[in-house]
């Protein structure tokens, strides 16, 4: 018996350790991100992690627990012990692989796995493209001396062979003690609730938090999680959530300020592809990635605060197209029943008399885009399956032969058209042969050299086209589907790492909006009531959507992360991390109610977001 209890104590410290370790790649991994944080708050994580840890443990544990008390019972034994050494080996290697991949994921993404990151898996082509820039030999090195060290450590420990017989009185009381025992470690304890994120949420630095967040742990609760059928996000009663969003959007007087000199021009919006506002200089951004962008700024209407809701494409484009921000857990595109019931810009475009036209030249079945823009009512699709690129990256072919594709093919759209350049060269891992501007060998100067190259693109593309014959009818809108962490390595739930370009540019803008800038604070979902304002439509189906022309709406942007939102106004920007329950930034030192009553704004929006979302339901559902 002391032996068994011997045993389990070192099984229990050795899969600590092995967590510890882990822990400690992923810290030095990411040290880049922990250059202004006190070692003593570094350390901390792994005392946080511990309960989890704890709880880890004891679930690597249930099976050979059920393995020993079998072997309890039988006289030869010896297979049953040599089960358990191989199911161990395999957790090993599993605990490995998972802990490891978090860290590529992190790197990229600033998340461990969650639900949308699966979600992914369903295109495994593209999920290694976007991963691209992680040093895969680099890791599978790591997984390979960790998994031989921790396999041969194991086996120092823990030698084949047999239990011996023991009384049966022991026997039985072993039986009766391990798993309420193990069970109360799975927990994480006696409290109320077991043990969720929140126990390893202890810092404002997210890469601490996410540091002592067992991957296996974080894994397993992803995979076995049930489909989200309740609000999570439960901060209010739905009657005073839905009060907060009445305000919120209450605007006194629906009027617009008429920046175009008709009503009914032709509309090509640019997205280009991960480009953060820090990469042009008129947003306080760098120097010299983007200088053609930059000039067209100035000749343009530029707005200096315009925030993407999300941070992958497919959201950007249902912000963009359909109001509905991005949230967390989830990807409303995914879902046939669910976006098929949100307002939709282009069919509107369409029914009072514009064509529809998108052109990219990566693979739209990616993330369900092209059940999204079919939906939409987009006539012409042109993507990598029918068109002829030549030139082309892992994501689609170069800027200059999508900007050319246009040029080529636009003469053949019906006046007036809604047409959508979505440009990839700028996806990540940013590594397409182009101009070795920026001389660095960084992940930084990859992007920057990238972006720099879609900068000379549009440029290129912008003095060809005035040479159509349409080209005097049109209103050019450029922005992005989402920003980036580079050029300065944002954070995943920092307000500039959803800051956005968005550019307004033509003919048919009047002389005396050319070359302004507009400080009004909005984000995509506030396109098409602006858009649409313009044009003289009715965009009363856009509840989320403000009207940035209108001097009445209310300014603000609302973004989400992978368990939390920010919120961006005049006076104040806050960061609220669900996992953590509070304030992780506040930008302005403002009094606390103020900040309460905005962070209660916050919680409002993803609540009733989230409601929305549930209640939508399946087909023939209301």
């Amino acid at each position: 018996m002391r032996k068994i209890i011997y045993h389990t104590f070192k099984l229990t410290l050795f899969w600590l350790c092995l967590f510890a370790i882990q822990r400690s790649i992923f810290l030095i991994y990411l040290k880049n991100q922990l250059n202004e944080i006190k070692l003593s708050e570094i350390l901390l994580s792994f005392f946080y992690a511990l309960r989890m840890d704890l709880s880890t443990t004891a679930y690597l544990m249930v099976l050979p627990a059920v393995l020993v008390i079998i072997a309890l019972f039988y006289k030869t034994n010896k297979t049953f012990i040599s089960t358990i050494h191989v199911i161990n080996i395999i957790l090993i290697t599993i605990c490995v692989i998972i802990g490891i991949s978090d860290i590529g994921l992190y790197s990229v993404w600033g998340v461990k796995f969650n639900q949308q990151a699966l979600s992914y898996l369903a295109y495994p082509k593209e999920v290694i493209h976007s991963f691209s820039a992680v040093p895969y030999w680099l890791f599978i090195g790591i997984i390979l001396v960790e998994i031989f060290i921790f396999i041969y450590i194991y086996r120092k420990m823990f030698r084949p062979g047999y239990i011996a017989k023991i009384k049966l009185n022991y026997r039985l009381f072993f039986l009766v003690l391990i798993f309420p025992l193990l069970l109360l470690v799975m927990r994480g304890g006696v409290q109320k609730y077991p043990i969720n994120k929140r126990a390893v949420y202890y810092s404002k630095h997210a890469v601490l938090n996410y540091a002592s967040l067992n991957s296996f742990w974080n894994l397993m609760q992803t995979l076995f999680k049930s489909e989200i059928k309740e609000n999570p996000y439960k901060y209010y009663s739905s009657e005073r959530a839905n009060e907060i969003m009445n305000q919120l959007h209450d605007v006194s007087s629906d009027t617009t300020t008429s920046i175009l000199n008709t009503n009914r021009p032709n509309i090509v919006l640019i997205l280009l592809e991960s480009i953060s506002a820090e990469c042009m200089n008129s947003l306080n951004g760098e120097k010299g990635i983007m200088p053609k962008l930059d000039s067209l700024a100035k000749k343009g209407m530029l707005f200096t605060n315009f925030y993407a809701n999300g941070f992958r494409t497919e959201q950007g484009l249902i912000s963009l197209f359909s109001s509905f921000p991005a949230q967390p857990q989830t990807s409303i595109m995914r879902e046939f029943e669910k976006f098929e019931k949100l307002p939709n810009l282009p069919k509107i475009l369409n029914e009072n008399g514009y064509s529809l036209n998108y052109y990219y030249s990566g693979n739209l079945v990616f993330a369900n885009q092209i059940a999204y823009l079919t939906f939409s009512g987009f006539s012409t699709i042109y993507d990598k399956d029918n068109y002829t690129w030549n030139k082309k990256t892992q994501w689609g072919a170069y800027d200059e032969e999508l900007f050319a594709c246009h040029l080529n093919e636009s003469e053949k759209d019906k006046q007036p058209f809604f047409s959508v350049i979505m440009t990839s060269t700028n996806h990540e891992s940013f590594d397409a042969d182009v101009d070795n501007v920026f001389k660095g060998k960084s992940e930084s100067d990859k992007y920057k050299n990238t972006s720099y190259y879609t900068d000379k693109c549009l440029a290129d593309y912008l003095n060809k086209v005035k040479q159509k014959s349409w080209y005097k009818n049109t209103l050019f809108i450029i922005t992005a589907d989402h920003a980036h962490s580079y050029p300065k390595g944002r954070k995943a739930n920092e307000a500039e790492r959803h800051h956005i370009p968005f550019i307004i540019y033509g003919d048919v803008l009047k002389q005396e909006y050319q070359g302004s800038k507009i400080s009004t604070i909005g984000s995509q979902i506030d396109f098409a009531a602006t858009l649409l304002a313009q044009l003289n439509i009715k965009y009363d189906s856009f509840k989320k959507s403000k009207n940035l022309f209108n001097i009445h709406s209310p300014q603000f942007a609302f973004y989400t992360f992978d368990n939390g939102f920010g919120i961006i106004t005049k006076e104040q920007t806050i960061i609220f991390d669900h996992n953590f329950g509070k304030l992780v930034y506040k930008k302005e030192k403002r009094s606390p109610v103020a900040d309460e009553e905005l962070t209660g704004i916050g919680k409002a929006y993803l609540q009733s977001l989230f409601e929305e979302y549930l209640k939508m339901g399946y087909l023939g559902e209301k």
